[in-house]
């Protein structure tokens, strides 16, 4: 198990101690380096919750820094319409029988917000293919670049947050089946990512789900793993799920690593083996990093490139969301930050 490295958490004393211009030159120089860590590391923790101001406080502290963070990332070329969007609070859903639930790795934003190619590293790719439905979805239409949550209440249980590496799952999984990246590696994921998403929208009426699942963006071909878009390990398959992928029905018996709990996880084992060669528990212990989060923690992640999920999160945790947006993802300052995140970059400054 691996936890939040230190690099990426952040000690938030000097926004709230000195006279009120040092604390404000606090919150740019401490929104300025965050930026690159989010490229860099993937995501940040500042540790708001520390400070002990109450919940009112730290929520307005939090919502601050998350205005600098734009700012700074406006400066370093983020697109213009980029936009902070604060949405309603967020409790916990726990599947019935359990105390506890993890929420399995996703992007924030379900049918628009995921990583596509940028023009410049896929010059044939459409910036309409980055929506891949316009209903069934639960958050805002927005396309969520960065995905910010505030926690006023951590709940009952561990309240971990978890993160994995897209592109570096990306990368794994095509070295493992020897698929040629030639000399601009990112290039050329981003472009075999596109493909996996064009042939998703194109069979959309075939498989009938509303965003792309994680084992569709890795090429998966079968339509169970196209219709199947798992979110909360421990839920069951629905009697409409059950009709229409029959087979899914003994895969969620019992699973590749013989652990998981919950119908939902075992059959996530099985996609998640057949996508990237490891089970599971195997793709936790590669990938998986652990940030948990005391409350009126604020926690930033890059949307696109990072996945994240939850374990362990008791029904009281609530969260609120801080995201920066853009309504629409295209443009040349987008896929110019586009074609930088494939690198871990910003784009620089105007």
């Amino acid at each position: 198990m691996k936890f939040t490295p230190t690099e990426a958490q952040f000690d938030c004393t000097a926004l709230v101690s000195g006279p009120r211009d040092r604390r404000e030159r606090a919150l740019e120089d401490l929104a300025g380096a965050a930026v690159h860590v989010i490229h860099r590391v993937g995501f940040a923790v500042f540790r708001i919750g520390r400070l002990r101001l109450g919940v009112e406080e730290s929520r307005r502290l939090s919502t601050a820094l998350a205005e600098r963070i734009r700012a700074a990332l406006l400066a370093r070329g983020a697109p213009a319409e980029l936009r902070l969007e604060i949405d309603r609070p967020q409790q916990t859903y726990v599947p019935e029988g359990f105390s506890t639930r993890t929420l399995l790795p996703h992007h924030d934003g379900q049918h628009c917000s995921y990583l596509t190619p940028s023009l410049h590293d896929a010059p044939e790719w459409q910036p309409a293919w980055r929506e891949f439905g316009s209903s069934g979805y639960t958050t805002t239409p927005a396309h969520k670049m960065y995905q910010g949550i505030f926690l006023p209440d951590v709940g009952e249980g561990l309240s971990v947050t978890t993160y994995y590496d897209w592109l570096g799952v990306i990368d794994d999984v095509l070295d493992r089946r020897g698929i040629d990246a030639g000399d601009d590696r990112p290039a050329s994921a981003a472009r075999w990512i596109g493909d996996n998403l064009r042939r998703g929208l194109e069979r959309q009426p075939e498989h009938g789900c509303a965003y792309p699942s994680f084992g569709a963006m890795l090429g998966l071909v079968e339509p169970l793993w196209h219709g199947l878009s798992f979110h909360h390990g421990e839920a069951v398959l629905t009697k409409e799920e059950r009709v229409r992928y029959p087979a899914a029905v003994p895969l969620a018996r019992s699973c590749a690593c013989g652990t998981c709990e919950g119908e939902a996880a075992r059959l996530f084992c099985h996609q998640v083996l057949m996508a990237t060669g490891l089970t599971w528990a195997q793709f936790r212990r590669r990938w998986e990093v652990c940030a948990p989060g005391e409350q009126c923690d604020l926690l930033f992640g890059h949307n696109l490139t990072l996945l994240h999920g939850g374990l362990a999160g008791g029904p009281g945790r609530v969260i609120e969301p801080l995201c920066l947006v853009v309504d629409t993802p295209a443009g040349p300052a987008y896929e110019r930050w586009l074609a930088a995140s494939w690198r871990r970059a910003l784009p620089g400054a105007h």
